[in-house]
């Protein structure tokens, strides 16, 4: 079977994640004593404490053909054939114009068009203005200096390896693991309207929904890690790039990838709550169950891989031991380390002592590396509150950690505890209706986008690669 990878509200939060893969789900225990005193929702003087932060910007823009399309020309497009629609161009591949939005790589570019009839210049923009028939948008936007453009050539041959409908998987050999891939999906169909989303490795979204007219293609770019997991419970081999694109009518019409090993990757420590979920393993609450990290990496432009090793049932102290070594030795000077602890450790009196001293285990390693350490507090049960919190103090030696320590902290547990208040039905964000911890993939989605927002509103530079 294939191993697909994948990798909102108001107020602020604090979150943790850890690196690795999950196993058996842990259970969400009690909730001992009542939370120490946090202060002001959202504040902590780590640095990175943020508050809300603007809403997420979708990827892809409008896709709608303009007039004046003197650039289309007849003839099959580049890419290879439809994979979820017919295998017949009907126009040359033309790069969308218009002015694309700044920041880092934040330009969205236009793609190459060849095709019968002569070249069309890509171009450079948000909405597509003048494209002809068969134009392809493109709305990436890379990192590593505003303006820049890491999309990747289309790879005909790759087509290959893609096979289905809905869902069209796509099983890629890479040369090498443990490595950050750039990758360039051309998204669309010659004859039929399609919506397509993508997810990569282990079911991580990376691009939205992208709903295309037919005869338009979209090409859009993101960063992957690509690495063999070991998890509890369960295995995934490396050296293979596995997508997966789904939605209400997928349409893929190309792809490629490119090694990048000098880009920036954003390691996750953490637990249940923060690992990446294999649908297919036993021990799953339910088959939407997911991470909240598993669905971070739609929020980030190219130019940045997510590095998820959370493991299920970990505490700060367990996981050091079990799983943080092999993202240690990867992890290289301008990374990034997100560390998410406290649902387990608030069950074992030794790990509640060792807590700020486990912690700081990492913090430490990730400094050694000329990495920033960023510490996130746990996300908040269903049934928690600002007054009780329900993790015993931990959130709050967290952040009195990141004070002392002098780190950026994202406190996930008290942005979690008030956007819960906001769910029109709160039970579609966690993975069973009767469950109160473990997150579904709408739930996911919505806490990754409460830390892109803290940190979007936030001065790390980090906040430079989110869309």
């Amino acid at each position: 079977m294939d191993r697909l990878r994948l990798t909102l509200a108001s107020a602020t939060f604090g979150c943790t994640l850890a690196l690795l893969g999950c196993g058996p789900a842990e259970t969400a225990g009690s909730d001992p004593g009542q939370a120490g005193s946090s202060g002001s929702i959202g504040t902590g003087t780590g640095g990175g404490t943020v508050g809300t932060g603007g809403s997420f910007t979708g990827i892809g823009g409008n896709a709608s053909p303009g007039s004046g399309g003197a650039n289309a020309a007849s003839g099959g497009a580049v890419g290879g054939l439809d994979t979820g629609g017919a295998s017949t161009g009907s126009g040359g591949i033309v790069g969308g114009s218009g002015t694309g939005g700044s920041g880092m790589g934040g330009s969205r570019t236009g793609g190459s068009g060849p095709a019968t009839g002569g070249a069309a210049p890509g171009g450079r923009g948000g909405s597509p203005v003048g494209t002809g028939t068969g134009g392809t948008v493109s709305s990436t936007g890379g990192a590593g200096g505003a303006g820049s453009d890491i999309s990747v050539p289309l790879d005909p041959t790759l087509m290959s390896l893609c096979t289905g409908t809905n869902p069209i998987r796509c099983t890629i050999p890479v040369p090498t693991d443990a490595m950050d891939y750039n990758v360039t999906v051309e998204l669309g169909s010659a004859s039929a309207a399609s919506t397509s989303r993508v997810q990569a490795e282990l079911f991580r979204i990376v691009i939205p929904p992208v709903t295309l007219p037919a005869g338009m293609y979209s090409r859009e770019t993101f960063s992957v890690n690509v690495r063999t997991e070991k998890h509890d419970g369960y295995n995934a081999v490396g050296k293979v790039l596995d997508l997966l694109i789904d939605g209400t009518a997928p349409a893929l019409h190309g792809v490629g990838f490119a090694a990048a090993p000098n880009i920036p990757t954003l390691f996750l420590a953490g637990d249940s709550t923060v690992c990446d979920w294999d649908p297919a393993l036993g021990s799953i609450l339910s088959p939407i169950e997911r991470g909240w990290a598993q669905e971070f990496s739609q929020y980030f432009k190219p130019g940045l891989a997510i590095a998820d090793y959370a493991d299920s049932g970990e505490t700060a102290g367990s996981f050091y031991g079990k799983f943080f070594t092999p993202a240690k030795a990867a992890m290289k000077a301008g990374d990034y380390l997100f560390i998410e602890f406290g649902h387990n450790d608030q069950k074992n009196a030794s790990d509640v002592a060792n807590y700020k001293a486990n912690l700081t285990k990492y913090i430490t390693d990730a400094k050694s590396k000329n990495a920033t350490p960023v510490l996130v507090t746990p996300i908040g049960r269903k049934g928690a509150s600002t007054a009780n919190a329900g993790f015993g103090g931990l959130d709050q030696q967290m952040r009195d950690l990141a004070t002392a320590q002098n780190v950026a902290l994202i406190d996930l547990t008290m942005l979690t505890i008030a956007d819960y208040k906001t769910a029109p039905n709160l039970g579609l964000w966690f993975a069973t209706p009767s469950e109160g911890t473990h997150l579904s993939e709408t739930g996911a989605t919505e806490v990754s986008g409460l830390a892109a927002k803290a940190l979007k509103a936030g001065t790390l530079p980090l906040r430079d690669f989110l869309r």
